[in-house]
């Protein structure tokens, strides 16, 4: 009994800490040159509610304060290269490749008209990517005003602070889970999962969390096998 007890202690501990931790994470930002311009505010709004989220109030008892902070370095930039805003199997590693020489950041998001590939095993098609080479350490998003529903029609809003915070869990080695609908590293389409949710109910376990302060760099794990429940 008292090693079960201390066993707790300790995972307890390892939960606060992550808690009280800080990460501050920099990052580029590129943007297809086909695709509509972002300004840097634009950027430091989505980073802004990102890592708002993340350091929420916890909710219920599975939900953590994350204290991670997303800060945009640098310009706006943009590519031109591959010729096509839209991302499939030929070009994906060339758009990981855009602007991963940036000195000085802790990783790079690139943003592109739609993304058809994103690794073996997945179908999309996908508002997001980060199963990149961990040289790169690069995202790759669809733009704020390009995401697509089912049916292709644009989704007029669309939770792109989540989408981006999503996939830097996935830089950090997360994979996604079942377990929990409001959970952030859900592997539901974002736009429904949490249409009407406010960000106080995006939840982010201790673990989790603690890949996040240890920062990009570990790829996830592979796809869950099935098919996830999510909400209409």
């Amino acid at each position: 009994m008292q090693i079960v007890a201390a066993i707790l202690s300790v995972a307890l501990l390892m939960w606060v800490n992550a808690a009280s931790a800080q990460s501050t994470y920099s990052l580029s930002v590129s943007r297809h040159a086909a695709v509509p311009k972002l300004s840097q505010n634009d950027i430091k709004k989505i980073l802004l509610r990102a890592s708002t989220m993340l350091r929420k109030k916890p909710a219920p008892a599975d939900d953590v304060a994350c204290n991670v902070r997303f800060i945009l370095k640098g310009p706006v930039r943009t590519f031109a290269s591959p010729a096509t805003p839209e991302v499939d199997e030929n070009n994906i590693a060339a758009v990981h490749r855009v602007d991963s020489d940036v000195d000085g950041v802790d990783f790079h998001v690139k943003v592109v008209e739609t993304i058809n590939f994103c690794r073996p095993g997945l179908q999309g098609p996908f508002q997001g990517c980060s199963f990149s080479p961990p040289d790169f350490r690069s995202i790759i998003v669809v733009h704020p005003k390009r995401h697509r529903n089912a049916q292709g029609q644009i989704v007029a809003r669309f939770p792109d602070h989540l989408l981006w915070a999503h996939e830097f869990g996935h830089l950090t080695g997360l994979g996604h889970r079942d377990d929990d609908p409001d959970a952030l590293m859900t592997r539901c389409p974002l736009n429904t999962q949490f249409s009407g949710v406010p960000d106080t109910r995006v939840r982010l376990n201790g673990g989790e969390c603690q890949r996040m302060l240890g920062g990009p760099g570990f790829p996830p794990p592979n796809p869950l096998p099935g098919n996830p429940v999510c909400r209409p």
